[in-house]
């Protein structure tokens, strides 16, 4: 090689590349390198749904479902399809407070088609798609609540350690209240609390739960374990103090509209 060769290296280039180096990349990270090459960029997705309006979680082609409606706000916020990987489901009618799922995905220049450009921050990837969700779509019955950015091994359901179910039901001849209607279970007669506590111990361990599945149930085995089983009484609605007798009662009472009357 020439003198002339070797001095086409500039000192701009060095001082990139020697940059570049010094950095160390995450997965999906862009660098001097295709970064392509690298996995894309993984997110943790947790997202709240009211399950009313909905045909379940997963994706459906001829239904409206929980999944079908992340995936549409994504798609509109990245302008592609953007598939999401869920760590459970539930059916038509179920809610939930906190379901996850992981999204693997490339941030690309929308004036430079083909351009990878650094990977999008989780509290941008938040804000966007629950704009999308609900600007665009309409969607007021589901939302994300987090957004974390995970290694590229780590997955929604198969990381998953385990999962806690909640089920409301309200005893008594008392209608539930309008605000609770879908939101809870009503069983007209009362429940005798004590014998069910006591149930509750049998099935907690390691079981074969055959006649709980459905006729098309997809698990590979009916073996589960159940760490915690338990029947806790609580207050029926509406949570709030009944007298408004000081400062906190006083605002609790003007925000569910508490008017007084004398008796």
């Amino acid at each position: 090689m020439s003198k002339g060769q070797a001095g086409t290296e500039t000192p701009t280039k060095r001082k990139r590349e020697e940059a570049s180096a010094s950095v160390p990349l995450l997965d999906g990270d862009v660098g001097e390198e295709n970064p392509m090459k690298k996995a894309a960029p993984r997110y943790l997705l947790f997202f709240e749904y009211n399950g009313a309006n909905f045909a379940g979680v997963q994706r459906q082609a001829t239904a409206r479902t929980v999944q079908g409606c992340i995936e549409k706000a994504f798609e509109k916020f990245t302008g592609q399809s953007v598939p999401i990987n869920l760590s459970s489901r539930t059916d038509a009618g179920v809610h939930s407070l906190s379901n996850t799922a992981h999204v693997d995905l490339w941030r690309t220049s929308k004036r430079k088609p083909g351009e990878v450009l650094p990977p999008h921050p989780p509290e941008v990837i938040h804000k966007a798609v629950n704009h999308f969700l609900t600007k665009e779509l309409s969607a007021q019955d589901v939302a994300l609540t987090e957004v974390r950015r995970v290694p590229t091994d780590v997955h929604a359901r198969h990381s998953a350690t385990g999962r806690t179910y909640y089920y409301r039901i309200q005893a008594g001849a008392a209608a539930p209240s309008i605000f609770e209607r879908g939101l809870v279970w009503h069983v007209p007669t009362p429940l005798n609390i004590n014998l069910m506590q006591a149930a509750c111990k049998h099935l907690i361990g390691h079981h074969d739960f055959s006649s709980f599945r459905a006729a098309g149930c997809q698990a590979n085995s009916p073996l589960r374990t159940l760490d915690v089983l338990s029947v806790t009484p609580c207050p029926v609605w509406p949570p709030f103090p009944p007298e408004a007798g000081g400062a906190a009662g006083g605002a609790a009472g003007a925000s569910a509209g508490d008017n007084q009357f004398p008796p």
